[in-house]
């Protein structure tokens, strides 16, 4: 077939009429003396083939040239490696993929899991939502940075300190701070199945934002916790009495049904093993979220000042059957909605806040006396920042067991269900607020008795 020639190599058509290039070196570094070295691949027009034979010469005069066949064995081997990593990485998951893989988690309670998905669709993925007051809708983006499509061995500290910067801290802190806590839940898992060596979900201001959301650990005295149950419906009124005297969380209270009392005993008891659970819209009644711990019941004694209040509700209020809810919807007898009981109480904590404010105005009408100082507390502490929410009756409950029990943990412990002394200590907590209170009035019962004339 036809070969051509010029200064350097050869070209040459082949009987298939495609064109091949070939050239000889006398000596160069990595060639051998004399060996004629061909292009690994054939040309379809006698212009490509010289082409190649330009670029070969022009390794040679930069001093990079090795044999074809050795730059062909190089890159295939480097193809091989970016393909390998290629797979690898389209192998690791994208945080909304292996965030959707957490939430199906067998340990989430049906409520948790439920709320987490909220959270990790419109505060993590950033999919559009308008905030309402029952909740989210389809709308604008909550948040204006979405890590959904990171992969999990790529999300880095600045990605995450973008995102926490992106969300509507200063008006939804506490979605936001939960929605930080689910993040750096979901890289925690990404650390135990070893895709990561560090969490990177550690940003200074979320941990701090956290830290300072303490107001709903404050108790409210007795007489404001009995003062508040009297302005809930009559039928639910018995509810804060239980949560703020026995210290029992609000879908406890909700879930109590007529067999779970023994008045007639020694020691008057109400079993505690039951919830209500809301998720995907449905109101249901379920175990208790500690059962998956191992704790499945806790019986609770009822203070004697308390039975009467029982009874009478188990009598006027309760429905009828061993199976009978304390606490029912009207429109259908099911468990109450944690929304609509939540409203109730904090309507209840608002009226009760106008009362003491109208208590204080009228007293310094007629006398001049200064409102004191614990009953603008009080009344913050009812209706400031979103209102008092009706786990501080919990609250008031578990402190006032650490109180009169002598600061006995395994007492608290017992009583609240919990599953480790770590959540005691918080109520350990609130009454040191309290022990500084007496201290100060002590101090300044020393002082006006030493006090020189």
């Amino acid at each position: 077939m036809a070969e051509g020639r010029r200064a350097w190599g050869k070209v040459r058509q082949l009987p298939s009429g495609r064109y091949q290039a070939s050239y000889v070196l006398g000596s160069v570094r990595g060639g051998d003396q004399g060996t004629r070295y061909t292009a690994l691949q054939t040309f379809d027009a006698k212009g490509d083939a010289w082409g190649w034979l330009d670029r070969e010469h022009w390794l040679i005069d930069r001093g990079d040239w090795t044999p074809p066949i050795e730059r062909f064995r190089e890159a295939e081997e480097e193809r091989q490696r970016k393909e390998a990593a290629r797979q690898a990485a389209a192998a690791v998951p994208t945080i909304a993929a292996y965030g959707s893989q957490y939430l199906e988690r067998g340990e989430l309670a049906a409520t948790s899991r439920d709320r987490y998905r909220q959270l990790f669709k419109f505060y993590i993925l950033a999919e559009p939502a308008t905030i309402t007051r029952r909740g989210m809708v389809k709308g604008k983006p909550v948040a204006k940075h979405g890590i959904g499509g990171v992969r999990v061995t790529e999300l880095t500290r600045a990605d995450v300190r973008l995102w926490w910067q992106g969300l509507p801290v200063s008006t939804r802190e506490s979605s936001c701070r939960q929605a930080y806590d689910l993040l750096r839940a979901i890289m925690n898992a990404a650390v135990e199945a070893e895709f990561i060596e560090v969490n990177p979900v550690q940003v200074k201001a979320a941990t701090q934002a956290q830290a300072s959301r303490e107001r709903d650990l404050d108790p409210l005295p007795i007489d404001v916790l009995y003062a508040v149950a009297e302005q809930m419906p009559e039928r639910w009124r018995l509810g804060v009495l239980l949560g703020g005297v026995l210290g029992l969380r609000s879908g406890e209270v909700r879930a109590l049904q007529r067999r779970d009392f023994s008045l007639n005993g020694e020691v008057p008891t109400v079993k505690v093993h039951q919830s209500v659970k809301e998720a995907e819209g449905k109101v249901e009644i379920g175990p208790l979220k500690t059962a998956r711990k191992g704790i499945a019941f806790r019986t609770l004694p009822i203070p004697a000042a308390l039975v009467g209040d029982v009874r009478s509700h188990l009598r006027e209020h309760t429905q009828l059957g061993r199976t009978g809810l304390l606490f029912w919807r009207t429109r259908d007898g099911g468990p109450v909605k944690s929304a609509d009981w939540l409203r109730a109480f904090k309507n209840a904590c608002k009226t009760v806040a106008n009362s003491l404010e109208e208590d204080a105005i009228r007293r310094f009408e007629q006398s001049g006396e200064q409102e004191s100082e614990e009953s603008q507390r009080i009344r913050e502490l009812l209706t400031g920042q979103g209102g008092y929410v009706f786990h501080g009756t919990r609250v008031t409950g578990l402190t006032w067991a650490y109180r009169l029990s002598g600061g006995n943990l395994r007492a608290v412990q017992a009583i609240a269900g919990h599953t480790s002394p770590k959540m005691a200590l918080r109520y350990q907590r609130a009454e040191m607020d309290y022990l500084a209170a007496v201290a100060g009035n002590v101090s300044s019962m020393i002082e006006a008795s030493t006090r020189k004339p």
